[in-house]
């Protein structure tokens, strides 16, 4: 494998302009690229991976998919899902290309097998990302890491046909100005080439799950933007919705009933929380006659963060004894990533998480602590 000694960081839109022709070359002067996200996927880091796997898929490379942990089960129309390996390929593999990962070791368990690779790829829009690719192309402004993805694939379109047309420069900050895309039909068409009906499907589904279906302040003006050139393709909008959000197990129901009886408050009602533990879900799996359902947990951090008067919410997740998973949400102001970076975790200034080991009670006073300094 030949070793890109040259690092460079790509922050913004403009910087990803000037780098694009680099990222392109490292891609086609690779032959097997291993695709990986962050463990415990949710939709943007699902979907990536497979818009990224399908994009280089067409451009003639070996492609694997990894991801340790079970694909939810709301994500499971997408195309390529049963592509995914949970365990790293026994081939060598010249390129690593890791998509909505805000640090190398949350690709999971053993990943520094993966270290040893001469090239990395790190795409990700977290603003606590920690740069460790040989290239690094994060955008924290950005609404989803498929947000990120849709720029690549429209400049390699102008890249690959020639086209001296930069889909950046429209799209800094929250002004349009010029449309971004070129109105002439054969032109457009071309730089849209390598955005394929399977793509446009994953990019829809990674920016409407990473904006809360536009709720969030995430959802920008570009992403709408994207959005509306997504629907161009052959999607149904309302059916992806009901797969996200109205195919939910009732055995999850069940589970939530049992964690919102662990809601409290602290910081006068401004902050809430819940517990999901481990009996809980063997409480409900019970009752469901051992069928193992995949995500129970999944945004139950935005049934405390729905409540009026609240601005910061908390879920913790029991992952072992004494072992907790912290998921954060903030409603307009308070920057949770802040309180998460405390606990060795990250994320955004509205959306963050880490990993804690205690005992429960103590952790959440620590929690406390910190979020009443940011309230």
């Amino acid at each position: 494998m030949v070793s890109i000694k040259k690092e460079y960081s790509v922050s913004d839109l403009k910087t990803l302009n000037n780098y694009a022709d680099e990222i392109f070359r490292i891609i086609e002067t690779s032959k097997k690229v291993l695709i990986a996200t962050h463990e415990n996927p949710e939709g943007d880091a699902i979907s990536s991976a497979i818009a990224m796997g399908i994009f280089l898929k067409t451009i003639d490379k070996d492609v694997y998919l990894y991801d340790k942990d079970q694909i939810p089960n709301n994500l499971k129309f997408l195309p390529q899902v049963d592509k995914f390996l949970n365990e790293f390929p026994k081939e060598p593999i010249d390129l690593l290309i890791v998509v909505d990962c805000g640090e190398f070791s949350r690709i999971g368990a053993n990943y520094e097998q993966l270290s040893g690779i001469n090239r990395i790829i790190n795409i990700d829009h977290h603003f606590t990302n920690t740069f460790f690719g040989h290239s690094n192309l994060v955008l924290p402004d950005a609404s989803s890491t498929g947000e990120v993805l849709f720029y690549l694939f429209l400049a390699y379109g102008a890249y690959v046909n020639d086209i001296v047309y930069s889909p950046f420069d429209s799209f800094l900050g929250d002004k349009l100005g010029e449309p971004p895309l070129p109105c002439g039909m054969e032109e457009r068409k071309k730089i849209l080439s390598f955005v394929t009906d399977d793509i446009a499907l994953s990019l829809y589904t990674s920016i409407l799950t990473d904006t809360g279906s536009f709720h969030y302040s995430s959802a920008n003006k570009r992403a709408f933007y994207i959005c509306s050139v997504l629907n161009e393709y052959n999607l149904d909008p309302a059916k992806i919705a009901t797969e996200l959000f109205e195919t939910k197990p009732a055995e999850m129901y069940f589970l939530l009933g049992k964690s919102l009886n662990t809601l409290e408050f602290s910081s006068n009602g401004k902050v809430a929380s819940m517990v999901g533990t481990k009996k809980m879900i063997e409480d409900v799996l019970k009752e469901a006659d051992g069928n193992r359902i995949n995500g129970l947990y999944e945004n139950f951090v935005n049934y405390p963060r729905s409540i009026q008067g609240v601005e910061i919410a908390i879920f913790f997740r029991e992952t072992g004894f004494n072992q907790y998973r912290l998921n954060f949400r903030s409603k307009s102001y308070a920057n949770v990533a802040y309180v998460a970076e405390k606990f060795g975790g990250g994320g955004h200034k509205f959306a963050a998480g880490c990993k804690v080991s205690g005992d429960i009670n103590e952790i959440k006073n620590e929690v406390y602590k910190y979020c009443g300094e940011i309230i």
